[in-house]
């Protein structure tokens, strides 16, 4: 029992505090962290506009989405159905994100961030952190490989910045 006393005063005092306004922290060769914000620059105007098809085209053939309460998505045809129900072109549906940290690390790399999700015409507020893995496809361009979320209500902090 004082072990674990021990590791969690440490913890607490070594881990800076998750805070949605530091700066990210990059690791990795500067082309590819560069082409990675690309993608993501890329996936948001298409999310942003509801093109669900170019959303789908940025995630990995091998996919996987994992998101609570559903079913497992797969393949791009699973990006497709879960952007095609959350995010049409008529979707009142605002997404907020603070990315903590994107890693490269040879073909893979993976980035961490805050996430708030609101809609108000649904009465939906979902505040959360995600995980993303970034894969290389065939041709050597990153494209999203696992999608995964878990909700937090630290990530409320995100209404403070909008």
């Amino acid at each position: 029992m004082q072990s674990t006393r021990t590791l969690l005063l440490l913890m607490l005092i070594v881990m800076p505090p998750v805070n949605a306004t530091e700066a990210p922290v990059f690791e990795g060769p500067q082309s590819e962290i560069d082409s990675i914000l690309n993608m993501f620059q890329q996936w948001e105007s298409a999310r942003a506009s509801g093109d669900t098809n170019a959303v789908a085209a940025l995630y990995h053939e091998d996919m996987l989405i994992m998101t609570r309460g559903r079913s497992l998505l797969e393949g791009r045809a699973g990006a497709k159905v879960f952007y095609s129900e959350n995010y049409t072109d008529n979707s009142d549906r605002e997404l907020n994100s603070s990315m903590m940290e994107l890693r490269v690390f040879g073909e893979i790399a993976i980035v961490t961030g805050q996430f708030l999700v609101r809609d108000d015409n649904q009465g939906i507020e979902d505040p959360g952190y995600y995980l993303i893995i970034l894969r290389k496809d065939s041709v050597g361009n990153w494209r999203i490989y696992r999608d995964i979320d878990t909700p937090s209500p630290d990530s409320l902090s995100l209404i403070d910045n909008q």
